[in-house]
């Protein structure tokens, strides 16, 4: 078989190149180096009102390489994912764990992330290759067996005490697509996405984050964030945040988004923290059309708003949601939290139609197992009533288990 060579197969072929030098020398590149284990079992039972059910039971894995760098300059990460089928009938697909092509669920297993990466300065890092993506234009989901991933060259620098980034991507890799894929509008063109970013905490602690987006001529997004801290007390404390997106389509067609595609979505929250509690409120409105976060293809790019919950964004056109979230830590039993939220989104505009709604509750349990480190077990348990999807009623069952070597 035949290997383009593609971001991918270049950073493979300079890591084996490394790796001999690395090894001759005896640098930091295996010095500095970790190796870990994260298994994951995963159980999904999404019971569908009026429809087959979703229910599949995973076995996931993920072993991760993180290397040093060798002449304190150049270094190569890798991370294997898969997922094995303990259990998943054919009709009751849908889960997100395991590979569905309507007629079976069955496992996978992929490289996931394979990069290399370059230290210029005590400032300013490089990387390119496969990797899983964390910022607020583009990121990577983590909510099933295994992540997506995208395929990228990233650049991070800090100037005068801000945290400046660039991304260029050209495939991305959904969390159970064992290839990566262009990405792609309507006609079947090919394009590709080009994020810049960055944070900057002032001395006050109020934080401020921008990034700017544009898929070629598809579609091009805005993000702003501001978040502040106020300490009361040593056990109260108040926080303020506020996420703000705008998207627009300037040319070829994306999904369901036309090229007329106009929206801006506004977050607010405000929290209060008292000892182990915390108690949150927070107002969500999209003006315009069904928020777009998403950048096509494989991506899995979600919103990092208070509002976006287990199952449901709140983010259709018009919405307007509020929501009241309680998080609480046991003193009795430490390693336990919980967590509940209620979600209710309405003023839904549909065309020809009387304005739709919706609402969402959450439960979430926790336990990080005190005499056993890296093991924790939750549980996640969700409602859904809607006039634009289907109503569920939802379970998930999660055990984690790190393993450092």
């Amino acid at each position: 078989m035949l290997i383009k060579r593609t971001l991918l197969s270049t950073a493979i072929f300079a890591a084996a190149s490394l790796s001999a030098q690395a090894a001759e020398t005896g640098s930091s590149f295996f010095n500095d180096s970790k190796l870990d284990l994260d298994l994951r079992s995963y159980y999904f039972n999404r019971d569908k009102v009026g429809q087959a059910d979703s229910v599949a039971l995973s076995q996931a894995l993920r072993l991760n390489f993180t290397s040093g760098y060798a002449y304190d300059v150049i270094g190569f990460d890798a991370s294997l994912f898969s997922a094995n089928k303990i259990s998943g009938e054919s009709g009751n697909g849908g889960t997100g764990l395991l590979q569905d092509d309507g007629n079976s669920q069955r496992g996978y297993a992929k490289v996931g992330q394979a990069y290399v990466k370059l230290k210029l300065g005590d400032t300013t890092k490089l990387k390119a290759g496969r990797m899983v993506l964390d910022t607020p234009l583009l990121n990577d989901s983590d909510s099933r067996s295994t992540p997506s991933s995208t395929q990228a060259v990233m650049a991070e620098a800090n100037v005068l005490g801000a945290k400046v980034y660039g991304i260029w991507s050209d495939r991305s890799s959904a969390k159970t697509n064992e290839s990566f894929e262009k990405y792609t509008d309507n006609a079947g063109n090919d394009y590709d996405v080009a994020v810049i970013g960055a944070g900057y905490t002032f001395s006050n602690g109020l934080d401020l984050n921008l990034a700017y987006g544009q898929a070629d001529d598809v579609l091009k997004q805005s993000y702003l964030n501001l978040s502040y801290p106020y300490k009361m007390s040593d056990k109260l404390s108040l926080k303020f945040d506020a996420h703000y997106y705008s998207g627009e389509a300037e040319g070829r067609a994306l999904g369901h988004v036309s090229a007329d595609y106009k929206s801006d979505l506004l977050n607010l929250a405000a929290q209060v923290a008292y000892d182990n509690s915390k108690l949150t409120l927070s107002y969500q409105e999209v003006d315009g059309d069904e928020y777009q976060e998403g950048w096509g293809g494989d991506d899995d790019t979600g919103l990092s708003t208070w509002n976006s919950v287990q199952r449901l964004d709140f983010d259709r056109a018009d919405e307007q949601s509020w929501q009241l979230r309680l998080d609480h830590k046991f003193k009795q039993v430490k390693g336990l939290s919980f967590m509940t939220r209620y979600t209710y989104g309405d003023n839904i505009e549909r065309v020809g139609q009387s304005d739709g709604s919706e609402w969402e509750r959450n439960v979430e349990l926790k336990y990080a197992f005190q005499n056993v480190e890296g093991l924790s077990a939750r549980w996640r348990n969700s409602t859904v009533r809607s006039s634009e999807t289907v109503d569920t009623n939802e379970n998930r069952l999660i055990v984690n288990y790190n393993i450092a070597f």
